[in-house]
């Protein structure tokens, strides 16, 4: 289970690295902020249609060999963006990195695997410390590689740390991790008849109650792309120009990975207890829409000890969004279909930071540099009002 947990901390921070500097590339190479967000916008399109193709060839097949394929692949993705010298490079690396980032179905599934019933528990929490470990060091670590300068920024050494980062999972589960499915498990789900993801999802969402908490998850991933692409642009720009070079970058990043990952990890299970999912949907949305709100207005005076204590909140309100929307999703669905449920809330969700990453920066560019983060508290009051719904309903439509 270790052996897992290590290659997906290795393969994660790989990613983490170029989070918040792969849209300098394409800004190096003339892309308008516009163009940059929308290549950045390709790897969660890429991801979409993979992870499920991924999970469900690793059912059939075995973990090992999409592990180790897509961890070659990424590798090949990041070496690509290395030495890309043109955008059409810049694009093709983004899709083959976000193409091969669907392998996270495999791990999560070998996770459970080598986990037995009493172990499970462990095992998803060791998922979830893997994904904090690798978006706090990960985007810190990126942002500190390039540099302290945008003028004379080293973008090609982060993708080359990446690479190798990759290559090195990729040794790991060659010399590391045995095959955790047997053979006779797969050749007995090869015999039976395959089901369409979009049969899946039209199945789900024929649930009422089931579509609207799928649909509020879509809404706040859509203002999660919105903001999270979009950020180290808008920090560097003139109007705001909190930072003078990707270091600059490392002090938000770790103020909002550190955040995320202690309400997720700490205070979300006592105030779920306390105020229910509901309550704190509500919360957590109205506190993310505040969040960026106070964010623009603390660049605007120049106050830059404020965007940190705002960081602060939007981080701590996306854990609590993001938490409760996946228990109320996991409690519509019945004992044998919960991994077909949560399967179709999260390709929604991932559809959902695809648009808001592909549009943010038009709307950063075209419209104002603020503009972004209206249009995500402006989702979140659609998310509130959602919420309340969903909690009127909630005993009256039975699963």
């Amino acid at each position: 289970m270790f052996a897992a947990f290590f290659v997906i901390v290795i393969d994660l921070v790989g990613f983490g690295i170029m989070v918040p500097i792969f849209a300098f590339y394409a800004l190096n190479l003339g892309a308008s902020p516009a163009l940059a967000t929308l290549m950045m916008g390709l790897y969660s399109v890429a991801m979409f249609f993979t992870t499920p193709i991924l999970g469900r060839v690793s059912d059939y097949y075995g973990r090992r060999p999409v592990l180790m394929v897509s961890m070659l692949g990424a590798t090949i993705g990041y070496l690509i963006l290395a030495n890309a010298s043109a955008l059409w490079m810049v694009a093709l690396a983004r899709l083959i990195s976000g193409a091969m980032a669907g392998n996270m179905a495999a791990a999560q599934a070998y996770m459970t695997d080598v986990s037995g019933e009493k172990d499970r528990a462990k095992a998803m929490g060791l998922i979830g410390a893997a994904f904090g470990i690798g978006f706090i060091l990960g985007p810190a670590l990126g942002s500190y590689l390039a540099g302290d300068d945008f003028e004379n920024a080293n973008f090609v050494l982060p993708a080359y740390v990446s690479a190798g980062l990759s290559f090195t999972a990729f040794l790991a589960v060659v010399f590391a991790l045995p095959e955790s499915l047997d053979r006779a498990h797969r050749d007995a789900l090869r015999a039976k008849p395959r089901v369409s993801r979009f049969k899946e999802m039209a199945e789900v969402l024929k649930r009422p109650l089931a579509r609207k908490v799928i649909v509020s998850g879509f809404i706040y991933n859509i203002a999660a792309g919105f903001f999270e692409a979009v950020f180290p642009i808008w920090a560097s720009y003139e109007g705001a120009r909190l930072v003078d070079g990707p270091q600059g970058l490392v002090p938000f990043l770790l103020v909002g990975g550190i955040t995320l990952a202690v309400v997720q990890g700490s205070l979300v299970g006592p105030l779920t207890r306390r105020f229910g999912e509901h309550q704190l949907i509500k919360g957590g949305a109205l506190g993310y829409g505040a969040g960026l709100i106070g964010m623009t207005l603390a660049a605007d005076i120049q106050q830059v000890w404020l965007v940190y204590v705002f960081m602060g909140v939007a981080s701590a309100a996306s854990a609590v969004v993001m938490t409760g929307t996946q228990s109320l999703i996991s409690q519509r669905a019945g004992t044998t279909e919960r991994g077909m449920v949560m399967g179709v809330f999260n390709s929604m969700g991932t559809l959902g930071r695809s648009i808001g990453t592909l549009l943010t920066g038009a709307v950063f560019t075209y419209i104002y540099m603020h503009a972004s983060f209206y249009v995500c508290a402006i989702l979140m009051v659609v998310l509130f009002i959602l919420a309340g719904s969903i909690q009127q309903q909630w005993r009256s439509v039975p699963v």
